[in-house]
């Protein structure tokens, strides 16, 4: 019953943040102008700033272990790999196929699977996925455009300009400047100034809560369900089949504790926000992509409560 109580306690907290932002948005309290100016602050402050001080005061043994970043690193890309080759088998239209793939490999780590890494356990046991981060997130970024590209049925050319667009916005990223920063300081031993600490410290406190709330004023529940079954495939994909390829991975190759934990809240987070804007400038279907982030969104809710259960009645985490 304790175990049960603490993943609720964990879950709840994080998805009523979420609520209260859809909430806003639903009774006009705030508009899309609004959130969207919002969500790119806290894009360029707050989580910048948490990520950083989580690098930066990590301990000296936690810090970087490329054999963990390597695993999740290789293994979201093999996983889409198998996307790759077996949806466009069974969905023909370009459009849906290469909108499944990239929502379904592409985890929403920097809005919700790194701040409920915090919430359920702590910035003390939050190393892993902070290094994780600035791995992770450029390379699915590339990896996405290239798909959809790849996967354009206006040109069956590969474009070099999104690639490169790509390339530039990741190098621009304030998540992985901020995380290079941090690590060059980190080795090096340079000494932060108390009122940078604190100043980061009083970002880093409203990143969490604010990026959730923001989350959640960008699900405006309007569209309509027009392609069920691939929405339903591809939430499937999302937030069942993935932890279940990355998790047992992640285990066999003698990961646990709060690192085995780092790979299921990844694998099981929902597809990434910036999927649906990604779609629209890149000609895949962005109403499909909509779709499925919000309905992966909703459903990673329970898929996560219940993971949180699995590791700690297991003790896996403590």
């Amino acid at each position: 019953m304790a175990n049960l109580i603490f993943s609720f306690n964990t879950v709840a907290p994080v998805f009523l943040l979420v609520a209260i932002g859809w909430l806003a948005r639903k009774t006009s309290l705030v508009n899309e102008h609004f959130v969207d100016q919002a969500s790119k602050l806290n894009f360029r402050t707050g989580l910048p700033a948490l990520l950083f001080l989580n690098i930066y005061q990590a301990k000296a043994s936690d810090f970087f272990d490329w054999k963990f970043v390597g695993l999740m690193s290789s293994g979201c890309l093999f996983f889409a790999l198998i996307l790759c080759v077996t949806v466009p088998r069974i969905v023909k239209d370009k459009r849906k196929a290469s909108a499944m793939i990239h929502t379904v490999f592409k985890p929403n780590v920097i809005v919700l699977g790194f701040p409920l890494m915090i919430m359920a356990f702590g910035e003390e046991h939050s190393a892993a996925i902070s290094m994780l981060m600035p791995v992770l997130i450029p390379v699915n970024n590339i990896v996405a455009v290239l798909i959809l590209c790849a996967m354009d049925p206006e040109n069956d050319d590969v474009k070099t300009h999104p690639l490169k667009k790509a390339l530039v916005s990741v190098m621009k990223n304030p998540i992985i400047l901020a995380a290079v920063a941090a690590i060059l300081l980190q080795q090096l031993g340079v000494p932060l100034p108390g009122v940078l600490t604190k100043l980061l410290s009083s970002l880093s406190n409203m990143a969490t809560p604010f990026a959730l709330i923001t989350l959640g004023a960008q699900m405006t529940m309007s569209s309509v369900l027009s392609d069920r079954k691939y929405v339903v495939s591809a939430t499937i994909l999302k937030v069942l089949v993935t932890p279940l390829f990355i998790v047992p991975l992640a285990w066999f190759f003698g990961f646990r504790g709060y690192e085995l934990a780092t790979a299921f809240l990844v694998s099981a987070s929902p597809s990434a926000v910036n999927c649906y804007m990604l779609a629209r400038e890149m000609r895949s279907d962005e109403v499909l992509t909509g779709e499925i982030i919000l309905s992966s969104t909703f459903c990673s809710m329970f898929v996560i409560f219940i993971g949180i259960f699995v590791l700690k009645t297991l003790a896996i985490v403590s």
